[in-house]
């Protein structure tokens, strides 16, 4: 029997949040930090032109060239179903959009030299131009994915996070200033740290993924026998749907010490968002479900995008070498405001449109979330000198946005599978949501 600690580890490892701090890190950034983060750890990093593979706890990368020096993993198997199922194809190779043109041929080979599952979008000056899905939704019952199925998120749900605190601000109930003793004094750091540093992963709290907060390190990984791994599904599936108790995070946290002194560095970590859910609990008097609900996603009629895993189409996929688990969904608590929304390309493309119309907030609220300071990063976003991207991950999904504000042009990429190993035939949400931007649009 595998030791129960090394099989919490691989969950871990399969599982969300930090994935999302994958996104390539802006060509501004002045600091090395985000390359040692405790997540970032788990694998090494690729570096093409500007772009940082990071890994927190899954392997998601963004690369911005097609030359990676990553190479397949020796024995990856392709999944034979994943062809295409739906594709809505421009009339001519490229879309004319002002002076810029989408090569649809281009991002149509490129999906037929690639093994993937999900739905792509690509939307400019408000007009969608290219829609595609692939892939299979439900592989038992043999379901294709469309561009109308249901995907986990991942941490893309930050945005979300991020708007529901800054509409708070704009209340009166709180100030990104604030100390995290006014809403936790039982954290042992709470004076220390405040919801800016929160918001933009300068706070130096370590990962509750990743720390051992409840009860698994990244480091058991390194011990695992993978000879034994026959046993791993039924463990990963009793581990994926264990509950987490959200409020006993703090306590239970203040048995860590920070990373860095507040504010002095930067390090992608879930725990900062798990925190931000907490205080709009505190300070809503409702459920994170119920105040995403009814604040963001009502006023918006945003109907095709969820704040829990209840309306999912999709099964997600978890490749782990050459073994594939088709898991059962991890619980929403481990997700939480880090990482438990849910939904359709289309839905979230219309929530970008309505992150560019500057939807719900004041013009000063939105300007501080797309404020990267000298970290490249801002409020659910990373931010580039040309647009501004976040990816996510789930256990069995991945996804990814690129947001170019100028151009008004949107790329998206959900799919519900995801693998162990980076690779050129089977790629991750942003490692598409990258070539589309540097390749399919001129």
């Amino acid at each position: 029997m595998i030791n129960r600690r090394k099989l919490i580890s691989v969950m871990l490892m399969l599982s969300i949040l930090g994935s999302t701090a994958c996104s390539s890190k802006t060509e501004t950034s002045k600091t090395a930090s985000v390359s040692t983060s405790a997540s970032e750890s788990t694998t090494e990093k690729t570096e093409t032109t500007t772009t940082e593979t990071t890994t927190e706890t899954t392997t998601e990368t963004t690369t911005e060239t097609t030359t990676e020096t990553t190479t397949e993993p020796t024995t990856t198997e392709t999944t034979t179903e994943a062809t295409t199922t739906e594709s809505s194809e421009p009339s001519d190779s490229s879309e004319d959009t002002g002076d810029r043109t989408f090569d649809a041929k281009k991002a149509e080979k490129y999906f037929e030299d690639t093994d993937y599952d999900g739905a792509v979008l690509v939307s400019r000056n408000r007009e969608i131009v290219w829609k595609s899905a692939f892939g299979l939704a439900d592989r038992e019952k043999n379901i294709a994915n469309s561009v109308d199925t249901v995907f986990e998120f991942g941490s893309i749900t930050k945005q979300f996070t991020a708007v529901a605190i800054m509409q708070l601000q704009e209340q009166g109930k709180l100030s990104t200033e604030d100390t995290l003793d006014k809403y936790f004094p039982e954290y042992s750091h709470a004076k220390e740290i405040t919801i800016h540093q929160l918001l933009n992963m300068t706070s130096g709290i370590p990962d509750y993924l990743y720390c051992g907060v409840m009860g698994f390190s990244w480091n058991d990984l390194k011990k695992i026998d993978f000879t034994n791994l026959p046993s791993l599904e039924q463990e990963l599936t009793t581990m994926a749907t264990t509950k987490v108790e959200p409020h006993e995070i703090p306590g239970k946290m203040s048995d860590y010490e920070l990373n860095f002194y507040p504010g002095s560095d930067f390090e992608y970590s879930n725990t900062n968002y798990y925190f931000l859910g907490l205080i709009i609990e505190d300070l809503s008097g409702m459920s994170y479900e119920e105040y995403i609900q009814k604040n963001i996603l009502d006023p918006l009629d945003l109907k095709e995008i969820y704040p829990n895993t209840k309306h999912l189409t999709s099964k997600g996929r978890t490749q782990l070498l050459t073994l594939k688990f088709d898991l059962p969904s991890q619980d929403e608590s481990i997700s939480y405001a880090a990482g438990v929304l849910t939904g359709t390309v289309e839905g979230l493309l219309k929530w970008e449109y309505c992150v560019l119309d500057g939807a719900l907030l004041t013009e000063e609220s939105w300007k501080q979330i797309f404020d990267g300071g000298k970290f490249g990063y801002g409020y659910g976003w990373y931010i580039h000198s040309d647009h501004v991207t976040h990816s996510g991950m789930t256990l069995g999904y991945n996804a990814s946005v690129i947001l170019d504000r100028e151009n008004e042009d949107v790329i998206i990429s959900l799919s519900n599978i995801q693998t162990l190993k980076i690779s050129l035939k089977t790629p991750m949400a942003s490692d598409v949501t990258d070539y589309i931007r540097l390749y399919c649009i001129k």
